[in-house]
């Protein structure tokens, strides 16, 4: 009896304690479940920033494609930040945030006054100045890159340039410590701090006592606003290295950055650029960004970063740490001998403040008998903002117009008609410039024409010419062929598009003697599996559609035709297809010439 008793203990014993591990699995499995839940959510979910208002030209790809340096809306001043907040210098940095290029992540109640703050610099200034100005950043070199040696003792020396209006200290700081430690002392002539009339107190005495410790840091300041191209062009005349390497006020550079650019540079032939990385604007963090990529501009002259040609892609397999061409710069970063910077005219002095300088130096390096090229061995993090954040004396619009103006006048020849006819703001602007001192410098620099530029530096290009056709592509049942606004930068989804009138750039198109369908933005029509799609123009076959009549066909014999699947016969949110030819009216097109000059 004791017997059975003690028995009965025990399995009620081992039964108490299942059903305590049962409940503590249970437990854990409902803790880790709600911890991937989180980390998933957040992994998704919008960052703060993401959810302020941009226009559409202004953004960045997640690829790093695509970035739009030549857009910007109008300034912000701090909006109804107190002076003290505007002029207040917060750098505090914390042990090990942001090293070795890492992102900083804020807490919930510290993002809600950084986004107080972002109308300051139109990035995250309170995760900047957790960072220290001196912190450690990857080398992003490819191998290839880190395997070359320079013969340091017979490089050209440099003056980099490096402008500031209102920059966070932080930031700037940290862009001259970078060059410092990361800059041979025998190549590193000095650094030139342009400050171009900022208003900011913590950019006064602090700065100044700031780099009075380094020796090669030099500071000018000017007393009026004279914008990039004054302010660049001040610290120039400065300049007493060989070589002038430009740089942003927002910039990291790397391990090995300038050896690169300056073993070009002293060919005295070219405009040499860095490849660019990426700095994010919300955590500070450093990524490195596609390396295959080189600089062009739209139709409208926004400059974009496109996929290079097959015969640069090709160069760059073959020789993966030589420099390569670029049809135009983003112009924040490069370096070029002094000697080539002058003698090509330098800047455009009457641009004012700020836009369009850079397509106007890539276009006279080009045409003038230099070059414009891309050094994969130098890495230099920048940050893209998306909305500028200063001033622009006379209004945003008025600036960039009027300085795209200069620049389309002097150089793009009948393409200038083109421009000016398609975008009437800049047309408004064109009459008020005098540009003949621009015009005389080209005519005794004996410079080649636009048409030239295009057929020999960049021949991919998607702008009308007098062997290609440029209209609307119509469907018989009404809508067009176009890129949708929405569509991303790398391309997306064909569907129909409402066909405007003759100055509606979207629903316009290019269709070359190869049967490219090609829209802005480098875009072109390419046969999907199953819907067409906008995508990067390449030498795909599938980007070729033949004219058959009023059809479109694919090299395999399919037509291009649009899916209705409303009873609404003006309906434009439909998608193209390629089908078995038959009689439909979806697959008539008509070609709807538009004159583009």
């Amino acid at each position: 009896m004791t017997y059975r008793i003690f028995k009965c203990r025990g399995r009620r014993k081992n039964i108490a304690i299942l059903i305590l591990i049962l409940v503590f699995l249970l437990n854990a499995l409902v803790f880790v479940s709600f911890k991937l839940y989180n980390s998933i959510k957040s992994r998704h979910k919008n960052q703060w920033y993401n959810r302020l208002h941009y226009d559409r030209n202004s953004y960045i790809d997640k690829s790093g494609m695509r970035v739009i340096v030549g857009h910007y809306l109008g300034g912000n001043t701090g909006g109804n930040l107190s002076q003290a907040l505007i002029n207040a210098n917060n750098y505090a940095p914390i042990p090990g945030a942001g090293e070795d290029g890492r992102p900083v992540q804020l807490s919930p109640r510290d993002i809600i006054t950084a986004t107080e703050l972002y109308t300051l610099h139109s990035y995250n200034i309170m995760a900047g100045d957790r960072i220290s100005i001196n912190r450690t950043l990857p080398d992003v070199r490819s191998e290839s890159c880190k395997n070359v040696q320079y013969d340091l003792e017979n490089l050209p020396t440099a003056s980099v340039i490096i402008v500031f209006h209102n920059e966070a200290w932080s930031t700037l700081m940290r862009t001259v410590m970078s060059v410092i430690l990361r800059s041979p002392p025998v190549l590193l002539k000095q650094i030139i701090l342009v400050d171009d009339a900022s208003e900011r107190r913590y950019l006064g005495k602090e700065l100044d006592d700031a780099i009075s410790q380094f020796e090669k840091v030099h500071l000018l300041r000017s007393k009026e606003r004279s914008g990039l191209v004054g302010a660049r062009l001040s610290g120039a005349r400065s300049a007493t290295g060989d070589v002038l390497v430009f740089l942003d006020a927002h910039c990291e550079v790397t391990q090995g950055w300038l050896e690169p650019l300056l073993e070009r540079a002293g060919n005295d032939d070219v405009f040499i650029c860095p490849h660019i990385d990426l700095l994010s604007e919300d955590t500070l963090a450093y990524t490195k960004s596609i390396d295959a990529h080189w600089g062009a501009f739209s139709w409208r002259l926004h400059f974009r970063w496109l996929m290079p040609s097959t015969e640069v892609m090709l160069y760059k397999t073959e020789n993966p740490s030589k420099p390569y061409p670029s049809p135009a710069m983003a112009g924040g970063l490069f370096a070029v001998r002094r000697s080539l910077f002058w003698r090509l005219g330098s800047y455009d002095e009457d641009m004012i403040i700020w836009g369009a300088e850079n397509l106007e130096l890539s276009w006279r390096a080009w045409q003038c008998g230099a070059r414009v090229e891309i050094s994969p061995c130098s890495r230099v993090g920048h940050i893209f903002r998306r909305r500028s954040p200063y001033k622009y004396p006379g209004g945003v619009s008025k600036v960039l117009n009027s300085n795209l103006a200069r620049a389309a006048s002097v150089w793009m020849d009948e393409w200038a008609d083109f421009f000016f006819k398609f975008n009437p703001a800049v047309a408004f602007r064109r009459d008020e410039q005098n540009v003949d001192n621009r015009l005389e410098l080209r005519k005794n620099l004996k410079c080649k024409s636009f048409e030239w530029y295009l057929t020999n530096v960049w021949p991919q290009h998607f702008f009308p010419t007098k062997d290609r056709w440029f209209g609307r592509i119509r469907n018989d049942k009404g809508g067009c062929i176009g890129v949708v606004s929405s569509t991303p930068g790398l391309g997306g989804p064909a569907s129909k598009v409402t066909c405007g009138d003759d100055l509606d750039l979207d629903s316009l198109l290019i269709y070359t003697p190869e049967g490219k369908i090609m829209a802005d933005e480098g875009l072109c029509l390419e046969q999907g599996n199953g819907r067409a799609i906008w995508k990067s123009c390449n030498d795909s076959n599938k980007q070729i559609w033949k004219q058959e009549g009023s059809r479109l066909k694919t090299m395999d014999g399919l037509c291009l035709m649009f899916v209705n699947n409303r009873s609404t016969s003006d309906n434009t949110d439909t998608p193209l297809t390629s089908k078995r030819c038959i009689k439909l009216d979806e697959q008539i097109w008509h070609f709807d010439r538009v004159p583009w000059r």
